[in-house]
């Protein structure tokens, strides 16, 4: 029992199935802890306790939501909610009920697009919502709609200035770690491929490359993207060319995917230097290092003389060749352009 205490205590703890906590999730369990903190503690001290769920559900929203933590982006998400409750009060006048709610969302949606606030909908809808809590039509008042906005808007004022102060949103430093780690994968294959080939005939090559990684990575880009796009620093995202590289990125991966299948498929017997796969290889690390050359021309006489000298089928080995090609070009596009700050 002892023994296995120790063990436990020299490895942190940690269990063999265990897996590492996302960083992106601590970060973001982190920044709503803090938020709500300051939200509660600022009801109490104001002594607004009485409708402290109204500032906590737009702490919780505006955390979830995870949109751009900018300035400019916490004012639309702050005045975009003001005008939702104003929305949400002048329907509630002639309307309650869902009733009320629908013609509140539908009239919302338009108003905030207006003005570019379209962040800010989920919590002046969440107002619109919860003003279905009141016990009375007529308890709905301007004081009772100033006073919810505002606890509303706290929460939104406290949630963002969280994100802005202590995590910002460092997209294009994720971007380049993600695009890094894409690079740094592929080159260490094709490295295992080239000592591979100094290897005797009969070797089997290495496994394929696991794509859970590739994938991964390609998603957190194309995720990032999308969030750059869609925010108010669309036109550096038009002017870093992330939409393009992404673009490449997706080329190279569906290429990349099928020449490693062709050469899993092939038999033994295809390892040794001095042969047109060897050159291929190189050339390919060469086009993800930087060192970018024209797509070489086809050769289908060199493949002929590989397959009748290791006794190898023929059409096989021309599929590889032919799927080398665009492989060849997508990665050279990927090396010419470095990741954009």
């Amino acid at each position: 029992m002892a023994i296995g205490s120790r063990q436990s205590v020299a490895t942190g703890g940690a269990h063999p199935g265990s897996r590492p906590m996302d960083p992106q999730l601590l970060r973001n369990c982190l920044k709503m802890a803090v938020a709500v903190f300051i939200t509660a503690a600022i009801a109490v001290w104001s002594e607004r306790v009485a409708f402290i769920w109204y500032p906590l559900l737009a702490v919780i929203m505006v955390v979830d939501d995870q949109d751009d933590q900018t300035v400019q982006a916490a004012m639309g998400r702050i005045l975009g909610t003001v005008v939702g409750g104003l929305v949400t009060f002048l329907v509630h006048t002639a309307l309650s009920g869902w009733q009320g709610v629908l013609v509140s969302l539908l009239l919302m949606i338009p108003v905030l697009r207006a003005f570019g606030w379209q962040a800010s909908l989920s919590t002046a809808g969440l107002l619109s919502v919860m003003f279905l809590m009141i016990p009375s039509h007529e308890a709905l008042n301007w004081s009772y709609v100033f006073n919810r906005a505002l606890d509303t808007v706290v929460g939104c004022v406290v949630a963002l200035a969280v994100g802005l102060l202590f995590w910002p949103r460092t997209s294009y430093h994720e971007l380049q770690a993600a695009d890094g780690r894409l690079r740094s994968c592929l080159a260490a294959q094709l490295q295992r491929y080239e000592q591979w080939l100094q290897q005797p005939p009969s070797t089997p090559p290495p496994p394929p490359l696991n794509v859970a990684p590739l994938a991964a990575d390609l998603a957190r880009i194309e995720t990032l993207v999308n969030r750059e796009r869609s925010g108010p620093r669309h036109r550096r995202l038009r002017a870093s060319g992330w939409e393009r590289r992404l673009t490449l990125w997706r080329q190279a991966q569906q290429h990349w995917i099928a020449w490693e299948r062709l050469l899993g498929g092939l038999p033994a017997g295809l390892a040794g230097d001095g042969q047109p796969l060897a050159g291929a290889i190189r050339a390919l690390s060469r086009q993800l290092a930087g060192e970018t050359q024209p797509t070489p021309a086809r050769e289908p006489a060199a493949w002929r003389d590989l397959a009748q000298a290791r006794g190898l089928p023929l059409l096989p080995l021309l599929a590889l060749a032919e799927e080398q090609r665009p492989l060849h070009a997508s990665l050279g596009a990927i090396g010419r352009s470095l990741p954009p700050c």
